[in-house]
């Protein structure tokens, strides 16, 4: 029996190896040979793209013969409907929107560059057909936080976006749960502007600039300050309270510090990390910018300095300041306020500024630096990738 099954078994893997060469002698190389086969051996991508020009020959001679009807080619294609096609396209065909700013720079008078590349999903582009800016603002949410699905729309006269199956009305800029909205004038706006990535510049400043800016953080201001509603950011980040907020907050190492933010950026802090130190090895600034930091502060649960009880962006671990050693330039408006009535007009090359290259790596990911601020901070960036999209909107509905 045992020899039954061993001279079965051998028969097998004859078959098997016969097969095989029957295989290989039938699978021929489809290429016709040369005199020099080695030489002229095509590699994967050639023969993928023979193989594209065979379907494209293939479905050409099919639609000459009637067999398929050939797809209607246009003609005229605007830079608008080119822009709209590559946006359209999956993230793994874009990647940034370096398109967008490459449409602004050609058909805009004035270059405005959008840095923010930090998508994570397909934008679809909404009509901007005049709409108001209350729904471009709702609309740069959607496209900055694809992942959260939100939804917007017109109800009961007001723009609304929905979020986990909450509704927040636009509320001219209050941003306030639907049920709220009726109470809108009890509330402060929310701070929501078209990020341009442009510095502070003093020299702009009219007498009325001036005045308002005076009036920051004095106590008849904070008097008159009214409370801003968080509810639509806590819903946003996940973040309702400390302790909720602290769940997703992580810890990593950033530029040889350690930094405690929200786990949502920290994809982005790697990637910001990883090309601030490439910078150093060829920027002189930038290594002594990385060489000189003495302490990176993220998550922090407080209220900003000089308002009545706003809550920072460090409080949803979204926010970080960087400090560097022997710095005696200003910095925060606050403290220099303390000393210095017109610290609007400090000028900006007298503020402490991180390189242009730094600041140009984190907008890239949709952070807004501190210094184009005018209650400037320039030691601060904070996570804002709507404000990037807002500009491009804003700026495409003015065209």
């Amino acid at each position: 029996m045992q020899k039954f099954i061993r001279l079965f078994l051998c028969l097998y893997i004859c078959l098997i190896l016969i097969s095989c060469v029957s295989d290989k002698d039938s699978q021929a190389d489809p290429f016709p040979e040369t005199e020099n086969s080695e030489e002229k051996q095509l590699s994967r991508k050639e023969i993928i793209q023979l193989i594209e020009r065979t379907i494209t020959d293939t479905e050409a001679e099919a639609a000459e013969k009637g067999v398929i009807q050939p797809e209607p080619k246009d003609t005229k294609q605007t830079e608008k409907e080119k822009l709209e096609n590559v946006l359209n396209f999956p993230l793994p065909e874009v990647k940034n929107t370096r398109e967008i700013a490459d449409f602004i720079e050609k058909n805009s008078k004035e270059k405005l560059e959008i840095p923010f590349e930090a998508y994570s999903g397909s934008i679809e582009i909404p009509d901007r057909d005049l709409l108001p800016f209350g729904a471009l603002v709702l609309e740069s949410y959607r496209l900055a936080y694809p992942d959260k699905k939100m939804k917007v729309y017109e109800k009961e006269g007001d723009w609304c976006i929905e979020l986990d199956g909450m509704v927040f009305a636009w509320a001219d800029g209050r941003l306030l749960p639907f049920s709220r909205r009726v109470e809108a004038e009890n509330y402060g706006k929310q701070i929501i502007y078209p990020n341009t990535g442009k510095p502070r510049n003093p020299k702009t400043y009219t007498q009325e600039d001036i005045a308002e800016l005076m009036k920051k953080g004095t106590k008849a201001a904070l008097a008159a300050e009214k409370p801003v509603d968080n509810t639509f950011s806590q819903f946003l980040f996940q973040t309702n309270d400390r302790i909720v907020t602290e769940r997703n907050i992580r810890s990593m190492s950033f530029l040889g510090h350690r930094l405690n933010v929200h786990k949502m950026v920290i994809p982005f802090f790697e990637k910001i990390d990883r090309e601030i130190k490439a910078a150093a090895k060829t920027d002189k600034e930038t290594a002594k910018f990385v060489a000189d930091i003495s302490e990176i502060g993220g998550y922090n649960w407080r209220t900003i300095d000089g308002t009545a009880g706003r809550r920072s962006y460090h409080s949803y671990g979204l926010a970080i300041d960087i400090a560097v050693k022997g710095n005696k330039k200003p910095t925060y408006w606050e403290w220099v306020r303390t000393w210095n009535s017109k610290w609007m007009l400090v000028p900006q090359s007298s503020l402490w500024l991180p390189p242009e290259t730094v600041i140009k790596i984190f907008e890239k990911y949709g952070f807004v630096w501190g210094g184009t601020w005018d209650e400037y901070d320039t030691m601060h960036f904070e996570y804002r990738p709507e404000l990037a999209v807002l500009a491009y909107l804003y700026m495409a509905d003015e065209e």
